[in-house]
Protein backbone atom coordinates (compact mmCIF):
# COMPACT_ATOMS: atom_id res chain seq x y z
CA UNK A 1 0.00 0.00 0.00
CA UNK A 2 2.87 2.36 0.81
CA UNK A 3 4.31 1.80 -2.66
CA UNK A 4 0.96 2.56 -4.32
CA UNK A 5 0.53 5.69 -2.23
CA UNK A 6 4.01 6.84 -3.24
CA UNK A 7 3.28 6.24 -6.93
CA UNK A 8 0.04 8.24 -6.68
CA UNK A 9 1.51 11.04 -4.60
CA UNK A 10 0.67 14.42 -6.08
CA UNK A 11 -2.00 13.14 -8.48
CA UNK A 12 -5.25 14.86 -7.46
CA UNK A 13 -7.30 12.23 -9.33
CA UNK A 14 -6.20 9.45 -7.00
CA UNK A 15 -7.13 9.05 -3.37
CA UNK A 16 -7.07 6.19 -0.95
CA UNK A 17 -10.16 5.64 1.16
CA UNK A 18 -10.34 3.86 4.47
CA UNK A 19 -12.19 0.52 4.55
CA UNK A 20 -15.88 0.66 5.44
CA UNK A 21 -18.00 -2.00 7.18
CA UNK A 22 -19.67 -4.34 4.70
CA UNK A 23 -23.11 -3.12 5.78
CA UNK A 24 -22.14 0.38 4.60
CA UNK A 25 -20.42 -0.69 1.39
CA UNK A 26 -23.23 -0.29 -1.15
CA UNK A 27 -24.23 3.10 0.22
CA UNK A 28 -20.59 4.23 0.16
CA UNK A 29 -20.01 2.91 -3.36
CA UNK A 30 -23.12 4.71 -4.59
CA UNK A 31 -21.19 7.98 -4.34
CA UNK A 32 -18.95 6.83 -7.20
CA UNK A 33 -19.53 6.23 -10.91
CA UNK A 34 -17.69 3.07 -11.98
CA UNK A 35 -16.42 -0.06 -10.26
CA UNK A 36 -13.39 -1.96 -11.55
CA UNK A 37 -13.29 -5.74 -11.34
CA UNK A 38 -10.18 -6.89 -13.19
CA UNK A 39 -8.49 -10.16 -12.26
CA UNK A 40 -5.83 -11.49 -14.64
CA UNK A 41 -6.39 -15.24 -15.07
CA UNK A 42 -3.33 -16.42 -13.18
CA UNK A 43 -5.29 -19.37 -11.75
CA UNK A 44 -8.33 -21.36 -12.86
CA UNK A 45 -10.44 -19.72 -10.13
CA UNK A 46 -9.43 -16.21 -11.16
CA UNK A 47 -10.06 -17.00 -14.83
CA UNK A 48 -13.66 -17.97 -14.06
CA UNK A 49 -14.38 -15.72 -11.07
CA UNK A 50 -17.59 -13.81 -10.58
CA UNK A 51 -16.72 -11.90 -7.41
CA UNK A 52 -19.12 -10.45 -4.88
CA UNK A 53 -17.63 -7.02 -5.66
CA UNK A 54 -19.13 -7.23 -9.14
CA UNK A 55 -22.61 -7.56 -7.64
CA UNK A 56 -21.84 -4.93 -4.99
CA UNK A 57 -21.17 -2.49 -7.84
CA UNK A 58 -24.52 -3.34 -9.45
CA UNK A 59 -26.35 -2.93 -6.13
CA UNK A 60 -24.67 0.48 -5.76
CA UNK A 61 -25.99 1.35 -9.25
CA UNK A 62 -22.52 1.81 -10.72
CA UNK A 63 -21.16 1.13 -14.16
CA UNK A 64 -18.67 -1.74 -14.20
CA UNK A 65 -15.41 -2.15 -16.09
CA UNK A 66 -14.10 -5.72 -16.19
CA UNK A 67 -11.31 -7.64 -17.82
CA UNK A 68 -12.26 -10.28 -20.39
CA UNK A 69 -13.07 -12.88 -17.71
CA UNK A 70 -15.81 -15.06 -19.23
CA UNK A 71 -18.35 -14.92 -16.40
CA UNK A 72 -18.08 -11.19 -15.73
CA UNK A 73 -18.04 -10.52 -19.47
CA UNK A 74 -21.29 -12.46 -19.84
CA UNK A 75 -23.07 -10.34 -17.23
CA UNK A 76 -21.69 -7.04 -18.55
CA UNK A 77 -22.71 -7.93 -22.11
CA UNK A 78 -26.13 -9.36 -21.20
CA UNK A 79 -27.15 -6.47 -18.95
CA UNK A 80 -25.17 -3.66 -20.66
CA UNK A 81 -23.92 -2.36 -17.31
CA UNK A 82 -20.40 -1.49 -18.39
CA UNK A 83 -17.37 -2.25 -20.50
CA UNK A 84 -15.28 -5.37 -21.06
CA UNK A 85 -11.62 -4.60 -21.67
CA UNK A 86 -9.93 -6.40 -24.59
CA UNK A 87 -7.19 -7.72 -22.28
CA UNK A 88 -5.74 -7.33 -18.80
CA UNK A 89 -3.09 -4.76 -19.71
CA UNK A 90 -2.87 -1.51 -17.72
CA UNK A 91 -2.71 0.46 -20.99
CA UNK A 92 -6.13 -0.90 -22.00
CA UNK A 93 -7.65 0.18 -18.71
CA UNK A 94 -6.04 3.62 -18.99
CA UNK A 95 -7.39 4.04 -22.54
CA UNK A 96 -10.88 2.97 -21.43
CA UNK A 97 -10.88 5.42 -18.53
CA UNK A 98 -9.64 8.25 -20.76
CA UNK A 99 -12.44 7.56 -23.25
CA UNK A 100 -15.26 7.62 -20.65
CA UNK A 101 -17.92 10.26 -21.03
CA UNK A 102 -20.54 11.34 -18.49
CA UNK A 103 -23.23 10.10 -20.90
CA UNK A 104 -21.72 6.63 -21.16
CA UNK A 105 -21.32 6.33 -17.40
CA UNK A 106 -24.93 7.49 -16.95
CA UNK A 107 -26.16 4.78 -19.36
CA UNK A 108 -24.32 2.10 -17.39
CA UNK A 109 -25.61 3.40 -14.06
CA UNK A 110 -29.19 3.41 -15.38
CA UNK A 111 -28.72 -0.16 -16.67
CA UNK A 112 -27.47 -1.26 -13.23
CA UNK A 113 -30.51 0.36 -11.67
CA UNK A 114 -32.85 -1.44 -14.11
CA UNK A 115 -31.31 -4.83 -13.28
CA UNK A 116 -30.60 -4.34 -9.58
CA UNK A 117 -33.36 -6.72 -8.43
CA UNK A 118 -32.61 -9.63 -10.75
CA UNK A 119 -28.88 -9.33 -9.97
CA UNK A 120 -29.41 -9.19 -6.21
CA UNK A 121 -28.05 -11.84 -3.89
CA UNK A 122 -31.56 -13.04 -3.16
CA UNK A 123 -32.41 -13.64 -6.82
CA UNK A 124 -29.02 -15.10 -7.74
CA UNK A 125 -29.24 -17.37 -4.68
CA UNK A 126 -32.50 -18.82 -6.02
CA UNK A 127 -30.72 -19.76 -9.25
CA UNK A 128 -27.93 -21.48 -7.32
CA UNK A 129 -30.50 -23.27 -5.18
CA UNK A 130 -32.24 -24.64 -8.27
CA UNK A 131 -28.94 -25.75 -9.81
CA UNK A 132 -27.88 -27.58 -6.66
CA UNK A 133 -31.31 -29.21 -6.29
CA UNK A 134 -31.15 -30.38 -9.92
CA UNK A 135 -27.68 -31.85 -9.35
CA UNK A 136 -28.79 -33.66 -6.22
CA UNK A 137 -31.90 -34.99 -7.96
CA UNK A 138 -29.78 -36.16 -10.90
CA UNK A 139 -27.39 -37.99 -8.58
CA UNK A 140 -30.15 -40.15 -7.13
Amino acid sequence: MAELRALADGDPRIRFCEPVPYGDLVETLNGYDVGLSIFPPTTFNLAWCLPNKFFDFIQARLGVIVGPSPEMKRFVDDYEVGLVLPDFEPASLAAALEALTPERVSEWKHASNRHVHELSGEEQGKIWGRLVADMVAGAR
